[in-house]
């Protein structure tokens, strides 16, 4: 009996349909992002490039900077002409200074200024402003005040965070204006990944220790660390002296089995950097009591590691190793509140000239990269059709 021959023209048909299915199902490449250039000198431009980041994603940008500075005298340090190539919905813009006994947050947009100013505590002063980020050319994002009368540097932190709405492909850019010597830092987080980290010396380069970061004994007599605090300081970490972190809050990665999160996650960046000794990272839970089970948690890969941990009274510490994703965490269904009588906040006065603020819903996030199954079956279903072709 003859065995019926599939004609060439169905066969190419076919081809072209199992194809174009296996290209539907492979998602997008991944986000990367560079910063440039290699060094910058007061009033020219840094740009941070951005390729492949998808409408819905969690999108954190850091500019930190240190510099030296003079006691007790004024200070103004601006990004200029800032470019913002896409919105940030459900956004947020804080500031941290560090070394400072005044301050003053400042951000114009056209004929809109929003402005925060307040003291500092223990020389260290943060402001958030919650509302969506628009797309657009920013006049300035100005933070001044005046430095401690014992400040020889000081650090300043800005930080814009959201869900991403707009362009895939885009370039954020700024003018740096009146820090004519130290260090720029930028850091970006893509739903909770670092995609960049980046240290810019500005003019002469590397500035002295800030103030702001504490040098204390380490794990023995003979190590010292220096501290660095989360922008609402639930988080302490410690690190050997000499080395430079930054901490930032990210979306949450889920909790260990039968657990979960009550402080963070927060960011350790940069990512790949290993203490050596290790540090440690100190949590501050607030009005959540730390109780016996509560304990520190890693976020590695795509699963979490409980840390070995020390509770003592509401604060939880354990050994800090390597940067990363870290939060506190207790198991579920265990409740405990702590009363305050009285607290201690920041006093802070903001003023909104022509405010104009829409909220919009965020969208789902989709995840970078390639998912092992889809990629699998598209690689299955290609030579199934070759297969096709091959039978010829």
């Amino acid at each position: 009996m003859e065995i019926p021959v599939i004609s060439e023209m169905h066969e190419r048909r076919t081809l072209a349909v199992l194809l174009f299915l296996s290209l539907l199902i492979i998602p997008a490449v991944s986000v990367t992002i560079t910063g440039r250039p290699e060094t910058v000198s007061n009033g020219h431009p840094l740009f941070v490039t951005i390729t492949n980041l998808p409408d819905g994603a969690q999108f954190s940008l850091l500019v930190e900077t240190t510099y030296d500075v003079s006691p007790n005298t004024e200070f103004q340090f601006q990004m200029s002409q800032f470019e913002m190539p896409f919105s940030l919905k459900q956004g947020s813009i804080t500031a941290t200074l560090e070394g400072t006994s005044q301050n003053r947050l400042e951000v114009k947009k056209e004929d809109t200024i929003v402005s925060v100013s307040g003291k500092s505590t223990d020389g260290r002063f943060t402001t958030t402003k919650s509302y969506d980020i628009t797309a657009g050319t920013y006049d300035y994002f100005r933070l001044s005040g005046t430095t401690l009368p014992s400040a020889r540097s000081m650090t300043t932190r800005f930080q814009v965070t959201g869900v991403k709405q707009g362009p895939v492909d885009s370039e954020i850019g700024f003018v740096v204006n009146g820090l004519p010597s130290g260090t720029i830092t930028l850091a970006a987080l893509v739903d909770g990944a670092q995609v960049l980290y980046k240290t810019i010396p500005v003019g002469s380069g590397e500035p002295p220790l800030s103030p702001g970061q504490t040098s204390s004994p380490g794990p023995s007599v003979s190590q010292e660390t220096v501290s660095f605090l989360s922008v609402d300081e639930a988080v302490k970490v410690s690190v050997p002296l000499g080395m430079r972190i930054s901490i930032v809050k990210v979306p949450s990665s889920g909790a260990p089995e039968g657990m979960e999160v009550i402080t963070g996650p927060y960011a350790i960046v940069p990512y790949e950097t290993v203490f050596s000794p290790p540090g440690e990272i100190l949590f501050s839970p607030g009005k959540t009591e730390a109780g016996n089970n509560t304990a520190v948690a890693f976020f590695s890969g795509d699963s979490w590691i409980l840390l070995p941990s020390v509770v003592a009274g509401n604060h939880v510490t354990a050994p800090l190793g390597k940067g990363g994703i870290y939060a506190l965490v207790r198991p579920i269904g265990i409740v405990k509140t702590q009363n305050i009588a009285t607290e201690t906040t920041m006093t802070a006065t903001v003023t909104t000239v022509t405010a104009s603020q829409i909220t919009a819903a965020a969208s789902p996030t989709p995840k970078a990269g390639i998912f092992p199954a889809a990629a699998l079956f598209a690689i299955v279903i290609t030579l199934m059709a070759f297969g096709i072709v091959k039978r010829k």
